[in-house]
């Protein structure tokens, strides 16, 4: 995975990742996209994917709006929520899991 230095995913990670850890208790927080490739604007969001076993019983569509609800940030975020047996699965194909974990950075 890369790294990098982005404003952005740095505030997020220092104000915002306490946060989501102490909730959700992630097993997985990947960053992706521009923002970790180094060529974002602006006004990019921040793409992440979130493994959480307390994703279990909750609707796939709802999962993303729940954290949105639970994080106080002002906006620009774009969140892939998985549970673990998800993620194992997604890992494998080829689509979007597997090209952030190939680029994406560990949180």
């Amino acid at each position: 995975m890369a790294e990098t230095q982005d404003p952005k995913l740095t505030r997020f990670a220092q104000s915002q990742l306490p946060l989501l850890r102490k909730r959700l208790a992630p097993l997985t927080v990947v960053a992706f996209g521009s923002r970790v490739r180094g060529d974002a604007l602006s006004t990019s969001d921040l793409d992440l994917i979130l493994v959480s076993p307390l994703f279990e019983n909750v609707p796939f569509l709802q999962r993303p709006v729940a954290v949105l609800e639970m994080l106080d940030y002002p906006g620009g975020l774009e969140l892939l929520c998985y549970t673990p047996a998800e993620f194992e699965r997604k890992r494998e194909e080829l689509g979007i899991v597997r090209v952030a974990l190939a680029e994406g950075i560990a949180l």
